[in-house]
């Protein structure tokens, strides 16, 4: 039996482990959000959309997030993301007092 794939090509089941990861973060569950995203990358390593999601959530339970690996995924679809993840790593700004 063939699987069956959406319309960009992408795997249902990656689809849908993307999605479960996405409602987990809207629901302010980071920690399930990020477990849920570390062992979804065990299937599919080279997803950005997983490995950007798994980066914002390990931010928020402050679990380490390789900068490096961050940056690889840099283009112009995901500027705003990466940039946001750094933001939640740095912390909040500090007072000048």
């Amino acid at each position: 039996m063939r699987k069956k794939t959406t319309r960009e090509g992408m795997p249902e089941e990656l689809q849908l482990a993307i999605g479960l990861v996405w409602g987990h973060m809207n629901a302010y569950q980071y920690e399930d959000a990020y477990m849920l995203a570390l062992g979804c990358l065990k299937l599919w390593p080279q997803d950005r959309n997983l490995q950007l999601m798994a980066a914002y959530a390990a931010a928020e339970v402050l679990e380490p997030v390789d900068r490096q690996q961050l940056e690889r995924l840099r283009a112009p679809d995901t500027d705003a993301w990466i940039d946001l993840v750094l933001r939640r790593l740095d912390g909040p700004p500090r007072s000048a007092a």
